[in-house]
């Protein structure tokens, strides 16, 4: 078991969190979509226009090189958790999403097909667009199929949310991406010391604590490996019942679950844990 405060984070995707496939429904949707409307060359060359990115402006947001701004259809940014599951993901979950939409755009070369969605414009006055790379794959439904996102519906449902659904599904039965349930934690002591450059994501760490040093700004914790955990008081001045209360020499021999970036400092690494729910104490 483990020992952790707080509440599970709210389910921003509650327009589809409700969506439940078993894998060969979900496997005939994929289908399906892939030979219905969802490829590029099921589209009206006549509605198509191709343009080159010049920058990713947001998650769904573009500038094209021509100088307009467009916005993806069919993209959110949010998935719930599991309701029994801990935050264990970067809270700012769209980071994962750019990162993913950046990564296909610069393979491409920075070129897609485009075709205006309905209606034309967003509320803000930008153009809505449906957008497919080069080699045939509609842009959305592909980062949704790689759990990089999940499907949001426009204000007209049209063809094309068939893709976006069909893509989540696929996502959540594989499960892939922010449908994965919690990761196994990586054991501290496995962590390489001299590998310096690490990915801008969160780590799920499991280790004993050895010793803490505590001053009157900061507690301290040192694992059974290249590891200390730093717990501000500020952050702590924060955290709920009954963590205030919590004597950090009393975790000296515990083991401990961390989630966190991990970042040189010194002749070690070092983790900042700023919310309770990223610290659990196994028992």
């Amino acid at each position: 078991m483990t020992a952790a405060a707080g509440g599970v984070r709210p389910d921003e995707g509650a327009l589809r969190g409700a969506l439940v496939c078993v894998l060969g429904v979900c496997l005939a949707l994929v289908a399906t979509a892939a030979h219905g409307e969802c490829a590029l060359e099921d589209q009206d060359a006549r509605d198509l226009q191709e343009v080159r990115v010049e920058a990713v402006r947001g998650v769904d947001l573009l500038q094209l090189h021509d100088g307009r701004h467009i916005r993806l259809l069919g993209l959110a940014a949010a998935a719930p958790l599991p309701e029994t599951a801990t935050v264990v993901r970067p809270l700012r979950l769209h980071e994962g999403l750019r990162a993913a939409l950046e990564q296909r755009l610069d393979a491409a070369d920075r070129r897609l097909m485009l075709r205006p969605g309905q209606p034309a414009r967003d509320a803000a006055g930008r153009l809505r667009m449906h957008a497919w790379l080069p080699d045939g794959p509609l842009l959305a439904a592909d980062l949704i199929a790689a759990g990089a996102a999940m499907a949001r519906p426009g204000p007209e449902l049209g063809p094309l949310d068939d893709c976006f659904d069909a893509a989540e599904a696929a996502a959540r039965s594989a499960p892939r991406g922010l449908w994965l349930e919690r990761p196994a934690a990586l054991p501290v002591a496995a962590l390489e010391l001299r590998e310096r450059t690490r990915p801008a994501g969160r780590l799920r760490l499991q280790g004993e604590v050895v010793s803490v040093r505590t001053t009157s700004r900061h507690w301290v914790l040192e694992l059974d490996g290249p590891l200390d955990v730093l717990i501000q008081a500020v952050d702590r001045e924060h955290w709920p019942a009954p963590w205030p209360d919590l004597e950090p020499v009393g975790l000296v021999g515990e083991a401990v679950i961390l989630r966190g970036q991990v970042y040189p400092w010194r002749d070690r690494l070092r983790m900042r844990v700023r919310h309770p729910l990223d610290l659990e104490v196994v028992e």
